[in-house]
């Protein structure tokens, strides 16, 4: 990783925990954006990413992310986030007005949400930071999810999540409604993607009540050496 691959995105512990939906291009997009931000100060409510940022992040060529950024920026602004922290459960949107696209520039200017502000700029404690090169060349917003909800418990290498939590995470609605479907598309495709392009090794196993599969028993570490982007 080199350059803009290299900054971290942080976000508060209750933002990763949040509940939203978008595609892979549009995540890319925000996680670009909040490695821009610095976490420990007052929040930077605009922020600016430009094409070959984003080509470095994906892995893209110049003109292929040129497409793909002003893509996510155009759909950005109807996604929302449900965040629940210990006063209260809030739905707000990502961002506060439509993505300004400077023409032939190559470059987007978002201007966050005031509601998302406090869980990105001034934080002190219960955290996760992680570069932002780790998961830029992921082809999956499942292993994104992923691979953030378990740096959330980065310290221990271990997490637990119960299969109801873990499709509410990642809003599959009435999508995989049966475990083993769960398993096949999202689960093990996330695992396998992952363990072949993110820095950390991973294992899993389920935890059963009687027939039902009830928790996912996820045990990760940092890889010993550096994976393909294949």
């Amino acid at each position: 990783m080199t350059g803009f691959s290299l900054k971290k995105v942080t976000k508060a512990n209750h933002l990763i925990q949040a509940s939203y939906s978008m595609t892979l291009q549009e995540k890319k997009l925000v996680l670009a954006a909040l490695s821009c931000c610095d976490s420990r100060n007052e929040p930077k409510k605009t922020v600016s990413i430009s094409a070959s940022n984003f080509a470095e992040v994906t892995g893209m060529d110049l003109k292929h992310a040129h497409t793909e950024l002003y893509k996510a920026a155009d759909k950005l602004f109807d996604r929302s986030i449900k965040v629940s922290d210990p006063e209260q459960t809030e739905e707000f949107r990502w961002i506060q007005s439509k993505i300004k696209k400077h023409k032939g520039e190559g470059l987007v200017t978002l201007t966050w949400s005031d509601p998302i502000l406090k869980y990105i700029s001034q934080l002190k404690t219960q955290f996760t930071s992680y570069r932002l090169g780790s998961v830029g060349r992921l082809q999956s917003v499942y292993s994104i999810r992923l691979y953030e909800l378990l740096m959330q418990f980065s310290k221990t290498g271990d997490r637990v999540i119960n299969v109801s939590d873990f499709r509410n995470l990642l809003e599959l609605e009435d999508k995989y409604k049966q475990f083993k479907d769960l398993n096949k598309w999202v689960i093990k495709p996330a695992v396998k993607e992952l363990n072949q392009r993110s820095d950390l090794d991973i294992t899993y196993e389920t935890i059963s009540s009687g027939r039902k599969v009830k928790s996912l028993s996820f045990q990760f570490k940092p890889a010993k050496q550096m994976k393909m982007n294949v």
